[in-house]
């Protein structure tokens, strides 16, 4: 059902061995090269939940220096959701894969995570802010520079 060509089959599969996985306490679903190219396809035609399956099951992914790369290419778009839960799923998963990376790629992955992490912290309910604001802690630990275009918003 993974290499179903219908992106919310692929969606639901990936729904599926997550719960199984997580309920057995087994990881049920490894994701392999091929795998990969079908999440990755399926990622930006399936609903916003099915999204939030896929994007983290892409977290747990080891991958290479190459994939990670396209990981991040193929990710960045889902910054822009309107559905919260997919905004941090593809920050999680960007800042996993960012540390396979060039600092190159690195510094320009971070110009694109920093406007959508302001906007979480500035138009959403406090809930979702301190979430946010958590999130935003362990990644400036990490990337003390990710915010440094943003000073504006924080004084």
């Amino acid at each position: 059902m993974l290499s179903d060509s219908n992106p919310m089959v692929v969606a639901n599969a990936v729904a599926a061995l997550a719960e199984i996985s997580e309920s057995s306490g087994k990881d049920y679903f490894l994701i392999d090269g091929a795998t990969l190219s079908k999440l990755l396809t399926a990622l930006n035609e399936c609903t916003e939940w099915g999204r939030v399956f896929i994007l983290d099951a892409l977290a747990k992914f080891e991958a290479n220096s190459s994939q990670a790369k396209d990981i991040c290419d193929r990710v960045v778009p889902q910054l822009q959701h309107a559905n919260v839960a997919v905004v941090m799923a593809a920050v999680r998963v960007i800042v996993k894969f960012m540390a396979k990376l060039k600092k190159e790629q690195i510094d320009k992955y971070i110009k694109k995570l920093a406007p959508p992490l302001v906007t979480l912290v500035s138009s959403t309910p406090p809930e979702i802010q301190y979430v946010a604001l958590r999130n935003i802690d362990l990644i400036v630990q990490k990337y003390p520079k990710i915010l440094q275009n943003e000073v504006e918003f924080w004084e």
